[in-house]
């Protein structure tokens, strides 16, 4: 469970902080920010620029001309934004941005907007002779504070769909220990080679993630070749230029029907009155648990 609790809070935590540093200087009338990626801000998002001082905002995202840039709503009027300032354009939850992101329930939150993974309750049952099924039962709940009744009701509405988009685009959310192996040569799309720079770790038919800064896939070894290539069953789906940093992540857990099947809404009391969203998340994982019978000598 600790695991899978820590792989939900790391996509959450992706999500709804999500930031991008500038890689050119934004000036007043600028409408379009060049990042290092934006990937995860969508059409409609909120997003403000600092330099961890000071702050412009709000921009509205209005369209992302590519995987490095997005447009916004309005041009800047507050002066220049360096690169070498570390600027970034982060996302805001209805100018409000998330203060912490928990594991458990806290019985205090010491600032809001704040969100919380609680593991509910984890079953297992046999789905053959020697695999069983285990199902994880997640909360994650959201805590706005109630300004207004209809402000604090459009944030919470906002930064809820926000996870819930987080969670819909990671349906095999990665957890457990992992190892990566860089790509070496860009891949094409339905390429099958993959030329990486160590095959340590990797065997035939195992499941495999292929990404770069702005995508991502799962895919099937079919036979590792050499120390530095494998040979995929199917051929990937997506380019991935060799500049955009491609590498394959080796995972030792699957977890799969994985959902965020339902959002509750309404007030919830923690010592002031909030708003409060809860989302149920579900996921399944088959676990091998070799062969049956005796393994505990019943001697002592």
């Amino acid at each position: 469970m600790e695991q899978v609790l820590d792989s939900l809070r790391k996509i959450i935590q992706r999500w709804v902080t999500t930031e991008s540093l500038i890689t050119s200087d934004v000036d007043n009338g600028d409408v379009v920010f060049h990042v290092v990626s934006s990937t995860r801000f969508l059409v409609g998002d909120e997003v403000l620029l600092t330099d961890g001082d000071e702050y412009e905002y709000p921009f509205t995202v209005v369209s992302k001309p590519d995987n490095e840039s997005i447009e916004v709503d309005r041009a800047v009027s507050q002066g220049s934004w360096k690169v070498s300032d570390g600027v970034k354009v982060a996302k805001s939850m209805r100018g409000r941005i998330v203060q912490g992101i928990y594991m458990g329930d806290p019985p205090v939150i010491p600032r809001y907007p704040a969100v919380v993974v609680n593991g509910k309750s984890k079953s297992s049952e046999w789905a053959s002779l020697e695999t069983t099924m285990e199902t994880y039962d997640i909360d994650i709940s959201c805590y706005i504070q109630d300004d207004t009744q209809e402000d604090g009701y459009r944030s919470l509405l906002y930064l809820a769909k926000t996870i819930e988009t987080g969670l819909k685009r990671n349906l095999f959310p990665l957890v457990g220990e992992r190892s990566h192996s860089d790509v070496v040569s860009s891949v094409a799309r339905n390429d099958t080679i993959i030329h990486v720079n160590s095959t340590d770790g990797i065997v035939r038919h195992q499941f495999i993630l292929l990404e770069d800064r702005f995508k991502a896939e799962d895919v099937r070894v079919d036979e590792v070749i050499d120390s530095t290539h494998i040979r995929l069953k199917t051929g990937a789906a997506n380019p991935y230029p060799i500049e955009y940093d491609p590498r394959i992540i080796i995972v030792d857990r699957f977890l799969h029907n994985t959902w965020p099947k339902s959002i509750d809404f309404g007030f919830v009391s923690k010592d002031t009155l909030l708003k409060a969203a809860r989302i149920s998340w579900k996921g399944e994982e088959f676990e091998a648990q070799g062969a049956i019978g005796w393994k505990d000598t019943p001697r002592t």
